[in-house]
């Protein structure tokens, strides 16, 4: 039995990242591969999702308030988070034992594979290049690195830059890439090709999820936000969506305001009335229950991780721009052509893997 170890984001308290981390896991299990999660704790990482955040300790002795606020607030939230999120890589990732240097990555693995996620993107790591998720470390004749769905942004790579890029690309057996947009300049800096594959998240069924899910626990109809970029805290932009749900008649739940587990994350989708969001992995699984929801454009740049999935299945419609939130209107979505379209990059991405 072929073995394979996973590199990637699963450290990071984030529903996506250790969502992703998990369905590549159990796709990979699904195929006839012995997986394990290569445990490697990146230094910044580990720094900003501490529930303990020494910076602010060391600000709050010259100002008493903002200790005070993050003593009573922030950092219990921050705590019951990372006890949420530890509890969940316990109970469902077969990690190996912690890493902290690349000297200390087990060279009994047949297949290194990097991704998903954003793993060549700077922001991530403090905005350093880590050389792992760039294959640079030692492996043992015979075996191989390859990339799976990676995904970046192009001032990431611009920043990173052609000779960089070129250099470490060479440690790639295969690479494959999340969206089109970031594959296609990779391409064109380093004249290397790759494939463009699904999420590991949209490679489980529905019902695979639903397993993990409990019953539903929000009863009364509500409307999902899940925002990533700096103006979702602008007075305009949160009257606008409040505004939204009072027409719809339903509460608003932003996913910020409580300390969601990542399953809290799968329940609190599958059972809104409405999901908006700019947020990935936010999208992928309001696909995957097939909800109604909408897309905004962050104008930032960071869109093309979600505009490139829904332009590939059809649902370009969905992304809409701020000043539509004051008519907007819960409008359902045919998810059978959607999901004919996702059959088809589903079967592509599960071709790549089974040749690993």
């Amino acid at each position: 039995m072929k073995r394979v170890g996973i590199i990637t984001f699963h450290r990071a308290n984030n529903f996506g990242a250790v969502l992703q981390c998990y369905a590549l896991q159990e796709t990979l299990k699904k195929l006839g591969y012995k997986v394990q999660v290569i445990d490697y704790r990146e230094p910044y990482t580990e720094l900003i999702y501490n529930p303990v955040r020494w910076d602010i300790m060391m600000q709050g002795l010259t100002r008493p308030r903002l200790l005070a606020g993050y003593l009573f607030k922030v950092f219990p939230e921050r705590l019951k988070r990372s006890i949420q999120y530890n509890r969940f890589r316990k109970q469902y990732l077969n990690c190996t034992k912690p890493i902290f240097q690349r000297e200390q990555i087990p060279l009994d693995f047949d297949t290194y594979l990097i991704g998903s996620d954003q793993m060549w993107s700077l922001h991530p790591t403090g905005n350093r290049l880590e050389p792992i998720y760039f294959g640079d470390f030692i492996v043992r004749e015979g075996s191989d690195i390859q990339g799976y769905a990676i995904s970046s942004t192009i001032e990431s790579l611009n920043v990173i830059g052609r000779s960089t890029l070129v250099k470490y690309i060479k440690n790639f057996k295969r690479i494959s890439f999340r969206e089109k947009t970031i594959r296609d300049e990779v391409e064109r800096m380093t004249d290397r090709k790759g494939e463009v594959v699904l999420d590991p998240s949209l490679l489980l069924s529905c019902d695979e999820w639903d397993r993990l899910t409990a019953k539903r626990v929000i009863q009364t109809p509500y409307i999902l936000t899940y925002f990533l970029h700096e103006n979702a805290s602008s007075f305009d932009f949160l009257r606008k969506i409040k505004d939204f749900a009072q027409n719809q008649h339903a509460k608003l739940i932003n996913i910020f305001d409580v300390a969601y587990s990542p399953l809290d994350f799968l329940n609190a989708i599958k059972y809104a009335n409405c999901i908006l969001a700019t947020s990935f992995h936010a999208i992928a699984f309001s696909i995957l229950f097939q909800k109604p929801f909408y897309a905004l454009k962050s104008n930032d740049g960071k869109d093309i991780r979600y505009i490139n999935l829904m332009n590939e299945i059809g649902l370009q419609s969905r992304l809409i721009d701020e000043d539509e939130l004051s008519n907007l209107k819960i409008l359902s979505i045919d998810y059978e052509n959607v999901n004919l379209r996702l059959e088809d990059s589903k079967n592509r991405s599960l071709k790549y893997l089974k040749s690993l």
